[in-house]
């Protein structure tokens, strides 16, 4: 459980200091009870009421009742911080990791983690308090059996350690099947995911369906085969634990009797301290699968936070006050840039080495065949993507970890992959008035309104989707706009208004485009074409010159 209590530690001491105490206390109220109760039985008559026993029980359950709400209550809202900490903390990191870094952990990954991990460890401080409790309160009750019969004691306390000795080496198990569970999950989600977003590929290809739900089930099959071996485990240590524990009720009351000479006179409050031990015996075997799926979470948000803090020390630095660090605008230039994407056996794709230079309020067409490397050298030119080697300028100044976040403040792009935000983040106050010019310029207005900073609707078509993020990229009124096939699934009259009027206007006002383009009926807009071929540049130019 060193996951889950590490997590647990960075909790204030105070806090912890005082579930421990109103923990002890509600341990140390329940066994005092069953000593009140073994003790009072012995006086118990017809028409012969106690009444100072009854007066110690209600205070003993005054007790209990208060320190066992009090100290739940305290731990389930540790614990429920904890997993709103980590859901914060995690989506944090992220944020401020580099774009390799999410495309190497995986998005599943990171939303089981978030979901499904955070949620295991909200819900496990009833378990955890509960297991405390009991501990505490077994701790006492044997102290009880000590004080009433020492070979009673022997016996309990070697039949704890067999049951706690089985737990331990099932737990072991159960952690290790709990991983491979994880695992297995994380493929599952990945099938579902292909299931939504390949809807349409599978729709037209009954094979590729037929594959998929295949696969589907057969990793479905997998994981509930590891849930049903984790319960097989956990059964196997209730069914061992308890058996132990009716064992020693057995030879307490047949054999303890024919050994001991006086032990007749206790074997009454013996029996009665046992059996209300069997209870929570029974409890803190039965809870450990449940306390080792929230360290196994535990392990898995720590593991995911050590992976973004290892890429974090190597993020864009900002300046003291919270501010990108001031970068002078001008020419953007690449000299002998080069970018591999990495694999196990080596590089997988390799852009460069890549020598440019756009002047600002210039027109540059990136264009090649599919594969070439032009979102690739996109990423590049916006500081998504740090070069292996070489140098970015921007008006003649290196990009470095100093200045690379206010380089890349420079840049409002449209990459094939984009994501459109129900919300204007970042630009949270924008005119009403300004935003429905702007709509109804780009032929949304029947589809979409804008009021309270959001977007009524983003259930439209793709192209209708790209003009969205089109007016959103206007709005931020960057010096330089990148667009990554934008004018893909527009029609022939938005791709006219889009090349011929929209690029002339934004040119007139200074600002530079770059974009990732196929039509070549429209080359002529351009001030520059790069041409790309498997990852080098094979030209670079005037549009004259390249026909």
């Amino acid at each position: 459980m060193t996951y889950l209590w590490d997590l647990i530690k960075r909790e204030p001491f105070a806090a912890r200091r005082e579930i421990v105490i109103a923990t002890g206390v509600s341990g140390l109220a329940n066994a005092a009870i069953v000593a009140i109760i073994a003790t009072a039985a012995q006086t118990a008559g017809y028409d012969n009421i106690n009444l100072r026993y009854l007066l110690l029980f209600a205070i003993a359950m005054t007790l209990y009742i208060i320190c066992q709400r009090y100290s739940a209550i305290r731990m389930v809202r540790i614990t429920t911080n904890i997993g709103q900490t980590l859901r914060v903390r995690v989506v944090e990191k992220l944020i401020d990791s580099e774009m390799p870094v999410l495309e190497r952990v995986g998005t599943n990954r990171v939303v089981n983690a978030l979901s499904r991990d955070a949620t295991t460890i909200s819900d496990s401080g009833e378990a955890m308090i509960d297991g405390l409790q009991a501990v505490i309160f077994v701790a006492f009750a044997y102290l009880y059996i000590l004080w009433l019969s020492l070979p009673a004691f022997i016996l309990s306390l070697a039949s704890a350690v067999l049951s706690v000795s089985v737990a331990m080496r099932n737990q072991q198990l159960t952690q290790t099947l709990l991983g491979r569970q994880r695992s297995r999950e994380v493929d599952f989600l990945n099938n579902v995911n292909d299931a939504i977003e390949g809807f349409k590929e599978t729709r037209l290809n009954s094979r590729r369906r037929a594959d998929l739900r295949a696969d589907i089930r057969a990793t479905s099959t997998a994981v509930a085969a590891l849930r049903e071996e984790i319960e097989d485990v956990h059964t196997r240590s209730t069914i061992i634990g308890r058996s132990a524990l009716y064992i020693l009720v057995a030879l307490v009351v047949f054999a303890l009797p024919t050994l001991v000479q006086t032990y007749n006179k206790v074997i009454s409050e013996t029996m009665t301290a046992i059996l209300f031990v069997v209870g929570p015996l029974g409890l803190l075997v039965g809870i450990a699968p449940y306390l080792a799926r929230a360290n196994e979470a535990a392990r898995a948000i720590c593991e995911l936070e050590r992976q973004l803090d290892a890429e974090h020390a190597s993020a864009p630095r900002l300046a003291a006050n919270g501010t990108p660090v001031t970068l002078p605008e001008g020419a953007i230039a690449l000299e002998q840039v080069r970018f591999a994407y990495k694999g196990s056996d080596g590089d997988l794709f390799v852009l460069g080495p890549v020598s440019l230079r756009i002047e600002p309020g210039h027109i540059v067409f990136l264009t090649g065949g599919n594969g070439s490397g032009k979102s690739t050298l996109l990423k590049l030119l916006t500081g998504l993507y740090v070069p292996d080697s070489g140098l970015i300028l921007s008006g003649d100044v290196p990009i470095e970890h100093d200045n690379l976040q206010s380089y890349r403040e420079r840049f409002s792009a449209i990459f094939s992959d984009f994501h459109l935000f129900r919300r204007l983040y970042g630009m949270l106050g924008t005119s009403e008035t300004a935003v429905a010019d702007l709509l109804q310029r780009m032929q949304l207005a029947h589809k979409v309104q804008f009021s309270g900073d959001r977007f009524s609707n983003l259930e439209l078509s793709t192209g209708q989707r790209k003009r969205l993020a089109l007016v959103v990229s206007l709005l931020e009124n960057r010096s330089v706009l990148v667009f990554d096939e934008l004018a893909a699934d527009q029609d022939p009259a938005f791709r006219r208004f889009l090349y011929e009027e929209l690029f002339a206007t934004l040119k007139a006002d200074g600002r530079t485009v770059i974009a990732a383009t196929h039509d070549d009926r429209y080359f002529h807009v351009a001030d520059t074409i790069v041409k790309l071929e498997y990852g080098k540049v094979d030209y670079v130019g005037p549009y004259e010159r390249h026909v």
